[in-house]
């Protein structure tokens, strides 16, 4: 029972979602977008793995992404919410295909739709957002590029011709992301300090 309790929270990706808290925090989202983006990606990521069923992942059955995607798409509030699912929907994809090399690319459009909702589009804070998220997929891809070899994904490692992963790089690409949001805020260092450590302690509840 607690080895299944820690799988399924292993996929919450709490690495991952501290993250976008910090970044709705900047975006200054109110407490109804705050929540409303949360469950809406919450509930992409349950969505994702009803889909994928990793092996060596629990079971998420597919009516547990409505239950999180309807309550935060009301709380939102945005029409963007659905441009948002939209590219959700197409990085699930990402086993078929050709869209794993199109991965990243519909990671950034996740993240540049469901905050640029919240604070617009004529800030350069979103547009550095969406590469970084885009950079932080593609390391993510670079970490498991052997992996994906042997499941036959094309993904740009993969297409690139990539031959070795390193287990820690999409970590380091997490730490580097929320030190460059951290910037933009006025929190002290104890907030990032504290981030760090929870992002470190909860990369490896993941199973991969």
């Amino acid at each position: 029972m607690k080895g299944k309790f820690f799988n399924y929270i292993g996929q919450l990706r709490i690495y991952s979602l501290v993250d976008l808290i910090l970044l709705l925090y900047v975006a200054g989202a109110d407490r109804y977008e705050f929540i409303g983006a949360l469950l809406l990606h919450v509930g992409f990521l349950a969505y994702l793995e009803s889909r994928h069923k990793h092996g060596y992942r629990e079971n998420v059955p597919l009516w547990l992404s409505f239950f999180f995607v309807i309550p935060g798409a009301v709380l939102y509030r945005h029409i963007e919410f659905l441009v948002y699912l939209i590219f959700s929907y197409l990085y699930t994809l990402k086993t078929e295909k050709y869209f794993g090399v199109l991965a990243p690319f519909f990671r950034g459009f996740q993240y540049l739709f469901l905050v640029g909702g919240i604070m617009g589009y004529g800030n350069n804070f979103i547009w550095l957002i969406v590469f970084i998220a885009f950079i932080r997929n593609l390391l993510g891809d670079v970490r498991d590029v052997e992996k994906d070899k042997k499941e036959r994904l094309m993904t740009l490692p993969v297409v690139f011709g990539w031959k070795k992963g390193f287990r820690y790089i999409h970590l380091l690409g997490v730490l580097a992301t929320s030190f460059i949001i951290w910037s933009y805020s006025d929190l002290g260092l104890i907030y990032l300090a504290g981030i760090w450590i929870v992002e470190v302690v909860s990369y490896n509840w993941t199973k991969r």
